[in-house]
């Protein structure tokens, strides 16, 4: 019976399958030629667009299907037919996994295979992404078209629960900054991962319950009382709390030893906070309304090739009677590519605090207590690549090319990775004739997920780097410049997590006054 629902479903809604597929694969040759050539606006503008609207074309999709057998009303005639209620739920699960899924795997592998990645990786990267999307929109939108007996009717509920969604993330987002960013803490960082895997896991008995209220007992009230309920239990994720979520992190860590000997230290030997460019007079932002102070710190205990980045900081100041006076996340400090002083690297630890709290405290004693979620990486793999016309594949960084670009100012690298792509790396420009190398520009976007699944554009990672070699204004000089170039290679060094842990310091006697910059 299975089989014959689909042939039904297949011959009315083959043109709509085929219109999809199109689109995906539409949408992979504009990002193929948008990474293997200069893209215009218009080319940029189609390859942000167009997998989008591929992902908005599936949904509805996947709508159309639970409709042509919709369970809400009387008169389907399904309901008169020896159907039995679980080959019917089966076969538009099926259906909608292969009409939907389908296309996007094959497009996936047909994309990887033409870059040239090995079939295995360029497989094993596209079923991680089908299996992502099952969860992120095949289940979700199958469970919510299930309770709605047309299109306009799932537009309209459609429309109802984005608004309600919009209004409660910018209410969260009012509410977690009135409370200095310490209640959203987990969304867009590195152990984000946690928070989505258990959205998923939300999802899948939502889907589980949903599903069975509607195809075996026809309850659609109940079932669209639960899609609330569920629904409000996704947004309350949004508030998941950082400490137990760091912890399962840190369980995580491949090598929790390498941090054992990390340390952090008040340090006022460090002086005040000077910027760099000289160019800001003024450390009062946001129209007066807040003050920023700069804590100097020694961060002692690492490794030569380290680095170590902060995932999440947690500040307290408690007032000259020792309660609380201020409680806010902090961006935390950085030490890039550690050398060897063993005296420890000085940072200073920049904390905003409201104008009026500081006016009331910037002479007084005060307590500040810091909590810092650290990452540490190390040196995994390093790579050299010719700094003009280079073609090269890299395990663990991806496929990059290099070119002048077009100001001839800078060398421009583009690469494509199946998965996510480098979570932390540094790339400088080296002339190993001359032994001389330009600095290194690092960046770090931690993402500790033990999977790369994401659900647009594709399963391809897209990153690139400008790496300078002449100023124009002639201010800054470059050990390795222009006429250097042919004899020259960009290195690219891959940094992986080593250790996922915590460190706290306690400031007794601090006066905020005496830690603006100078």
């Amino acid at each position: 019976m299975i089989w014959h629902i689909f042939r039904k479903d297949w011959r009315l809604l083959w043109g709509f399958v085929a219109i999809v597929a199109a689109l995906q694969g539409i949408a992979e040759l504009v990002l193929a030629k948008a990474r293997t050539s200069e893209a215009g606006p218009m080319l940029d503008l189609m390859a942000q667009s167009l997998p989008i609207l591929t992902f908005f074309a599936a949904t509805f999709l996947i709508v159309a299907v639970v409709h042509l057998d919709a369970i809400p009303g009387l008169r389907q005639d399904w309901l008169t037919r020896p159907i039995h209620r679980g080959h019917l739920l089966a076969e538009k699960l099926l259906f909608v996994v292969i009409a939907v899924e389908g296309p996007i795997l094959l497009a996936d592998v047909l994309l990887g295979l033409a870059c040239g990645f090995s079939f295995r990786s360029v497989l094993l990267v596209a079923a991680e992404r089908v299996a992502y999307l099952l969860f992120f929109l095949v289940l979700p939108i199958f469970a919510f078209a299930s309770v709605t007996k047309n299109m306009t009717e799932a537009f309209i509920l459609g429309c109802g629960c984005t608004f309600i969604s919009g209004v409660f993330l910018t209410l969260s987002d009012s509410v977690n900054w009135d409370a200095h960013n310490t209640l959203a803490t987990v969304a867009h960082t590195g152990v984000g991962w946690i928070g989505e895997l258990t959205r998923f896991a939300i999802i899948s008995i939502a889907a589980i319950v949903i599903l069975r209220f509607q195809y075996f007992f026809r309850r659609t009230a109940v079932s669209r009382t639960l899609v609330i309920l569920f629904g409000t239990l996704l947004l309350l994720t949004v508030f998941l709390p950082w400490k137990p979520i760091f912890a399962i992190e840190e369980r995580l860590s491949p090598d929790p030893a390498a941090a054992a000997n990390l340390s952090l230290a008040f340090y006022p030997a460090a002086g005040k906070y000077h910027d760099p460019s000289g160019l800001r007079d003024s450390y009062n932002i946001g129209a007066g309304r807040y003050v920023e102070v700069f804590l100097p710190l020694r961060v002692s205990g690492l490794q030569a090739n380290q680095t170590l980045i902060t995932d999440h900081g947690d500040l307290r100041i408690l007032g000259p009677d020792r309660t609380l006076a201020y409680r806010g996340s902090t961006i935390g400090i950085e030490v890039e590519n550690a050398g060897s002083d063993s005296a420890g690297e000085s940072r200073h630890q920049r904390i905003t605090l409201p104008a009026s709290l500081y006016n009331q405290l910037q002479d007084q004693s005060v307590r500040a207590e810091l909590e810092y979620s650290f990452t540490l990486f190390g040196l995994s793999k390093s790579y050299a690549i010719p700094a003009v016309g280079g073609d090269e594949r890299m395990p663990g960084w991806g496929w990059c090319q290099t070119k002048l670009n077009d100001a001839g100012t800078a060398v421009s690298m583009k690469c494509m990775a199946p998965g996510n792509g480098p979570t932390c790396g540094g790339i400088f420009l080296e002339n190993p004739s001359r032994a001389t190398q330009n600095p290194e520009r690092f960046a770090c976007s931690p993402d500790y997920s033990p999977y790369s699944a994401k659900p647009i554009p594709d399963a391809f990672a897209r990153f690139g780097a400008t790496i300078p070699f002449r100023d124009p204004s002639g201010l800054a000089k470059y050990p390795v410049d222009g006429p250097q170039l042919p004899s020259s290679r960009v290195v690219v060094r891959v940094y992986e997590p080593l250790a996922h842990f915590t460190r706290s310091l306690e400031i007794a006697q601090l006066k905020l006054g005496d830690w603006t910059p100078r």
